[in-house]
Order: C-alpha cells, then sequence, then structure tokens
C-alpha cells in the first residue's frame, strides 16, 4: 500500500531496543536534561495525577490503600478526624440581622412617637400666634417654607439631585403640590371652624384616605390587625369631634360656613394623603431630605404668591412672635422628618394612625398652658386614641418581631445555610 509522502513526514522516527525485560522506546524529540538550558524539576500537575484519568483496577488498587481487610470485609485503618460544622459566620451574621432588624424597627417607631410629639407642640404654638400674634396662616406658611429651603445644605452634602433625579422630576413635583394645597386647606379651615376639630377632621381623613388609596394606587393592604387598631383610633376621633359639632351654632347661615370649613378639612386630609402615597412609590429614589426641600421651595413661592392677595401679612417686630415662628419651624420640620423617614417602613395608614397622639399631646397641653379643660367626650376619646396606637406599637414591636426572630432561629437551627 503506497503511503503519502505528507504521512512520510508527519511519521515520528523512533529507534526500538528489545531487552527480554524491558522495551525501551526512544524518540528523535530532545528533552532538557538535568544541567541543560530550560530544564526546569518542579513537579508537574501530571505528576500529582490531576490531569490522569485512573483506570477501574488503579482506582480499586488505591481505594483498597489503607484499608485493613477483616473477616466481615475491609475496613478503613486510618481515623478519621471529627467533622466539624463549617459555620464560616453564618450564624454571627445570621444574629446580626435579626438585632438589627429589630433595633432598626424600635428607632422607626421612635421617629414616629417623637413626630406625633412634634405635631401636637405645632397645634399649640399655632393657636398662640394666631391669638397673641395675629400672624396670619399664609405667612406661617410662607416663613416655614423658607426655612425648610436651607435643607438643600443636607442634599447637596449627600449629593443628591435636589429636584429630583430624571423620570422623577414630575411625580416630586407633583408630591410638593399637594402637600401645600393640604397646609393651605387646613389652615383655612381653621379660621372657619374651631382649630380642634379641624385638626381631628384632618387627621381623621388623612387616614382613611391613605388606607383607601395605597390599595387603589400601589397596591399595598393592611393586615387584619392593623385595619382592627385604625378604625379604633378613627372612632376615638369621631368621639372627640362630634360631640363640639354638635355644640355648635346651628343657624342656616353657620351651617353652610360650618359645611365650608369641614370640606377644606376634607381636601385637606385627601391631599396629604395622596402626597403619602407618591413619595411611597418614589421613596427608592429620592430621599426625605429632597422631600423636604421641594416642601420648601413649592410652600414659598405659593406663600409668596398668595398672602398678599388673600389676607393681610404683618411684619414680626416682637421677640414673642419671633419665637412662635421659630418654634413652629423647628417642631414642624422634626415633625416632617419623622413623618417621611416612617414612612421608608411602614404603610401610610399605620404612620397616619400614630400622629393621632397629636390630638391628645395639644389636649394636654392646652390643658398645661391654656388651661383649657377637656370634655368627658374628649378625655373618653383620648383614651381610645391611646390604646390603639400603644396596642398597634406593641403588636409590631413584640409579636412581629419575636416572629423575625423566630425565623432568624429556624435558619440558625437549620442543617443548611
Amino acid at each position: 500500500m503506497d503511503i503519502s509522502p505528507s504521512k512520510k513526514q508527519c511519521a515520528p522516527k523512533k529507534r526500538v531496543k528489545i531487552h527480554p525485560n524491558t522495551v525501551t522506546v526512544k524518540y528523535s524529540s530532545h528533552y532538557p536534561q538535568p544541567g541543560d538550558e530550560g530544564y526546569d524539576d518542579s513537579p508537574s500537575s501530571e505528576d500529582h495525577g490531576l490531569f490522569v484519568d485512573e483506570t477501574p483496577g488503579k482506582k480499586l488498587l488505591s481505594d483498597g490503600k489503607g484499608q485493613a481487610r477483616t473477616f466481615f470485609g475491609t475496613m478503613d485503618a486510618r481515623s478519621k478526624p471529627p467533622e466539624e460544622p463549617k459555620d464560616n459566620g453564618v450564624s454571627q451574621q445570621l444574629q446580626g440581622f435579626a438585632d438589627s432588624s429589630i433595633f432598626n424597627s424600635k428607632k422607626t417607631w421612635a421617629a414616629l412617637f417623637g413626630a406625633a410629639m412634634a405635631h401636637g407642640c405645632v397645634a399649640l404654638i399655632t393657636r398662640l400666634a394666631a391669638d397673641r400674634s395675629k400672624v396670619p396662616s399664609l405667612e406661617l406658611l410662607f416663613i416655614r417654607s423658607v426655612i425648610q429651603v436651607l435643607s438643600i445644605v443636607v442634599v447637596y452634602y449627600y449629593q443628591e439631585p435636589p429636584f429630583g433625579p430624571e423620570g422623577y422630576r414630575l411625580r416630586l413635583f407633583f408630591y410638593g403640590v399637594c402637600n401645600v394645597i393640604s397646609i393651605t386647606c387646613a389652615y383655612t379651615s381653621f379660621a372657619i371652624v374651631p382649630p380642634s376639630n379641624g385638626t381631628i377632621m384632618w387627621r381623621a381623613t388623612t387616614t382613611v384616605f391613605s388606607a383607601v388609596l395605597a390599595f387603589l394606587l400601589i397596591d399595598e393592604r393592611l393586615a387584619y390587625t392593623d385595619i382592627a387598631t385604625v378604625v379604633s383610633s378613627v372612632f376615638g376621633l369621631c368621639l372627640v369631634m362630634i360631640p363640639n359639632i354638635v355644640d355648635e351654632d346651628n343657624s342656616l347661615l353657620g351651617f353652610w360656613k360650618e359645611a365650608f370649613g369641614y370640606s377644606m378639612t376634607v381636601m385637606a386630609g385627601l391631599t396629604a394623603a395622596l402626597s403619602m402615597i407618591i413619595y411611597r412609590a418614589i421613596k427608592e429614589k429620592v430621599s426625605m431630605w429632597t422631600a423636604l426641600f421641594t416642601f420648601g421651595w413649592t410652600g414659598t413661592v405659593w406663600g409668596a404668591s398668595t398672602m398678599f392677595i388673600l389676607q393681610e401679612p404683618i411684619i414680626p417686630l416682637d421677640g414673642e412672635t419671633w419665637g412662635y415662628l421659630i418654634g413652629i419651624c423647628i417642631c414642624s420640620t422634626v415633625a416632617f422628618l419623622g413623618v417621611y423617614y416612617a414612612l421608608n417602613k411602614f404603610h401610610p395608614a399605620l404612620v397616619s394612625t400614630v400622629q393621632h397622639l397629636e390630638i391628645v399631646v395639644a389636649m394636654i397641653l392646652q390643658l398645661l398652658v391654656l388651661r383649657m379643660i377637656p370634655s368627658v367626650y374628649d378625655v373618653i376619646g383620648g383614651s381610645i386614641i391611646i390604646f390603639s396606637v400603644f396596642l398597634l406599637a406593641g403588636y409590631k414591636l413584640y409579636w412581629v418581631g419575636r416572629g423575625r426572630r423566630q425565623d432568624y432561629e429556624e435558619i440558625l437551627d437549620s442543617p443548611i445555610k
């Protein structure tokens, strides 16, 4: 059979020497020997058998090494060291997650209670500023908004876009407009209906609308326990407000006047709930400091353009009036930050429900400062509000926190981490 020249060239040249006991094959290729240039005596991967497939026979022989023969079969003669569970810090990490989650929950509830107390102080100081210093409501909004614009310093410190990231600016602007409309409607209603009734109606409608709008717009639902506590707290608000409404003027003019005033409080509650829902939807991209700055500059523009038309502003000259204004600015800013910090974690209706404590705080401060004794209905309604809010907080902190801790403990006890 003819062999092509190409095959002849590719065939390796070798010499075979046959010995009775050995067969030696020498190839014509030259490999570096010890002492030659390029020789490397480091063991290669083939020496360790990493790339050599074992034949079944070799595998059986290697498996048989280190095993002693007994009457019943093979037994491993080498004692295996006890296997230690490979934790790699997973237990400490999961325990840290549990403690951090519970601590963050407590911090959020502390912020909510602090915001409620600050709102109660705002209600008292606003009444003092209106009664003693005769400061119009829109001027209060304007001064408060001007000071809140200074939050731009914090926004730039965190290197955030002051008007929101692209794609979220229109919603952020709409959020600021809703907040300004809510405050304007609330302050306007306080000049028509008693401020206490207006504040209660404002808080109650904010809670109801936030629960409904959160379900319709962003598909967030309340648990049955949350619904029970929210309804109980709103019932306490109604118990405080309804007797005061019954005792008011029953004339035809007074009826329509009060109807308009309470309609303004309902509008304030609707827009306040809508602003909370909008922030809840964009909270991943917009911080509470950017939201505060948005509320500040929209309130400044709105107050500057309307307070000279709708009301007669005054120039504060005495220290008492400036003290009221500074107190309103500080307390309202603290309340705002507490509420919107909690909105990152909790349902808007739950956040609004905790703010019902504002009514109780304002009631206590009016008793201490203005010597206004609450009625029996005020005491009963306030007690229901306190009971509902603290029951909600206790359930969230104890039972929910306990459930989370048990979940982490089950993960720790599981053999698979």
